[in-house]
């Protein structure tokens, strides 16, 4: 995910992205009054768009928006590095502004949403509703869950409308011609066959060890790659939910309330079990069309053939092990397990929902072949009742509960120490065990009790010294912390870095000698001064082959580099050619090429609309670009 994230940084996919993390109103309202995100709320002013202010309250809302989704997405992995790798602080602020920007050219524009509009988007959010239908006590109890008036809720969306509306009227006037669709059908749905290797780029190690006039010399032009970094040591005071538990009831009134509220919640999906035998059609590259229906006139009839011997009292589950295509359920007589009601593909659920259980279908066409589906058992969709969820629920209320008094109590201490300028004794005077790092660096701040904690290393490393910190709060914890020493970064002499200095040196020695060989293999088999199998056995490579595949595709073998699969579609039948990525030179031959087909009306439907849609994210980018250079933006810098 990262790395599409950063190939298409500057794209309106990414843009796009943002936008709905950013604007997921629901989501953004939980965080605003209810216990998501970290936060160290303050005053003051991010930015000035048109003598618009984004407040620091909101810039920070924001940003814990777009922590929190990077979080949940990439998990364990997420780290302070990556919050900087992709640049969450000027994305968040970029989004704010685009959105001030917006909010003033509705205005110019006279765009406006009805209260009607308003009303039509809440009764459509699925959280408000209970059987399909809008339900006023589910909205009412969740807003007197969040502390949100309805008045508060309903001018969020009617902002949320207003931004769409004046985003819909650049991108939804774009117009897709026919040469432009036709065009797009043809490169969509070319494909191409590659021979290829793949020469990694330290295949090549340069003999000659480097001199010590080298070292020096790689030292006196990198010094700032010897760098001691700045290190600090932070007094700490940290607190958890748990603390709280023996301070907390929960009343009978309570979970009443919690249950109406999140109702929907507690819904259990129709599931179904079924078992079904798979006839899939043998197909090949480069088939006929006549070839393929043959194919497929084929793997009916064997369809039939077997329902017939079903029906005549053979065993299902023999012929199911004997037959079918489905190599995993297969094996175990056809049996697809339960599963949840929208799993399986449109026709598929379509049978399901025609059959009584014990029953068996006719043959069923979908994309992966003809089906013969037996129902075994349904399970309806049901609400649970109150009895079945109330420890599930108490459970809950207590997180909630404890997590409120964590922050209450977190803010209480930080209050007494800022004015005070003593953690340890406002610590003390609360009961609470103040705590001290040892000297930790941006590079390396490994400490067991706070764990992979972006928000707390950020504001340590902002932080002056001997100065109270504002809390941070996650879910998990919540700390009040202070500098109480630093020591500053410094370049060591040669003589201590010795060793390092002579493995760095050598490093780059061999990186340059490797990458200068290894291009210059890549250079003769890109002009055909070098035969490809003669390479692959002279510098003992793997010499592979991929099936056709199409610009959307992920190459087989390879994967979905870019840079390979553009290489790839430039080349002429025969001619060879090499791509740089990830430390590694792919060098290709184009096998073959397969042109595409002459479009008919409905291959090029779902097409319109993803050109469209692609296109006009582009325009409406574009435009937004425009608008931007023509609007005075003033940016804090010391306030993100």
């Amino acid at each position: 995910m990262l790395n599409i994230i950063r190939e298409h940084s500057d794209s309106w996919l990414v843009k796009s992205i943002l936008w709905m993390i950013v604007f997921a109103f629901i989501g953004t309202i939980f965080y605003s009054w209810g216990m998501g995100g970290a936060t160290s709320s303050s005053g003051g002013v991010v930015a000035t768009v048109d003598g618009s202010n984004i407040s620091k309250a909101e810039y920070e809302r924001t940003f814990n928006n777009l922590v929190n989704f990077y979080r949940e997405q990439f998990q364990s992995q997420f780290s302070e590095e990556l919050i900087q790798k992709l640049d969450l602080k000027n994305q968040a602020l970029n989004v704010l502004i685009e959105k001030k920007i917006l909010l003033h050219k509705a205005e110019k524009l006279n765009i406006q949403v009805s209260d009607a509009e308003v009303i039509n988007q809440i009764n459509s959010l699925a959280v408000f509703k209970k059987n399909k239908v809008f339900n006023n006590t589910i909205y009412q109890n969740y807003l007197k869950f969040k502390r949100v008036t309805p008045l508060e809720f309903e001018e969020t969306q009617r902002e949320a409308l207003l931004l769409d509306k004046i985003r819909n009227l650049i991108k939804f006037n774009v117009k897709v011609s026919p040469n432009e669709l036709n065009e797009a059908f043809l490169i969509a749905n070319e494909k191409v066959k590659l021979d290829y290797m793949v020469l990694p780029l330290n295949h090549f190690k340069s003999e000659e060890k480097v001199s010590p006039e080298e070292i020096k010399s790689f030292y006196e032009k990198n010094k700032e790659r010897f760098e001691v970094p700045e290190k600090i040591k932070i007094q700490y005071v940290k607190t958890t939910p748990k603390d709280y538990e023996n301070q907390v009831e929960i009343q009978k009134e309570d979970i009443d309330d919690f249950y109406k509220m999140k109702i929907a919640n507690f819904r259990v999906q129709k599931m179904y079990k079924a078992a079904h035998i798979l006839f899939r059609p043998e197909t090949k590259d480069n088939e006929s069309e006549e070839s393929i229906k043959k194919s497929e006139e084929q793997a009916k009839s064997k369809a039939y053939e077997i329902l017939k011997k079903i029906r005549s009292g053979a065993s299902f589950k023999e012929l199911a092990k004997k037959h079918s295509n489905d190599l995993i359920s297969g094996k175990d007589g056809g049996s697809l397990g339960e599963f949840p009601e929208g799993m399986m593909v449109t026709e598929f659920e379509n049978a399901l929902k025609k059959l009584n259980p014990k029953e068996i279908s006719e043959p069923i066409k979908t994309s992966f072949g003809f089906h013969i589906i037996r129902l075994d058992e349904v399970t309806p969709e049901r609400i649970k009742p109150l009895e079945e969820v109330k420890e599930e629920i108490t459970k809950k209320l207590i997180e909630n509960k404890t997590r409120q008094k964590m922050k209450r109590a977190i803010k209480h201490l930080h209050l007494s120490a800022k004015v005070s300028h003593d953690l340890i004794s406002a610590a003390q005077e609360k009961k609470m065990p103040v705590k001290t790092t040892l000297f930790i660096s941006k590079e390396n701040h490994i400490v067991p009790e706070i764990g992979s904690n972006p928000d707390f290393f950020n504001q340590a490393f902002l932080l002056e010294d001997e100065k109270v910190g504002e809390p941070v709060i996650t879910l998990e914890s919540a700390f009040v912390m202070k500098v109480i020493a630093r020591e500053k970064s410094y370049i060591p002499e040669l003589k201590d870095v010795a060793k390092l200095a002579q493995e760095k040196t050598q490093e780059k020695k061999d990186y340059t000698f490797s990458k200068t060989k290894s291009e210059s293999f890549a250079g003769k088999i890109s002009n055909g001064t070098i035969n490809f199998e003669s390479t692959a056995n002279k510098l003992g490579l793997d010499l592979k082959h991929t099936p056709f595949f199409s610009r959307s595709d992920s190459i087989p073998g390879i994967g979905n580099l870019k840079k390979v699969k553009t290489k790839a579609f430039e080349l002429d039948k025969g001619k060879s050619g090499w791509a740089f990525v990830r430390d590694n030179y792919y060098l290709i031959r184009l096998q073959d090429r397969q042109k595409a087909d002459i479009p008919e009306a409905k291959d090029l439907k779902d097409l319109r609309k993803k050109i469209k849609l692609e296109k006009g994210n582009s325009v409406f980018q574009e435009w937004m670009n425009n608008l931007k250079e023509s609007s005075e933006i003033l940016i804090d810098k010391s306030q993100i």
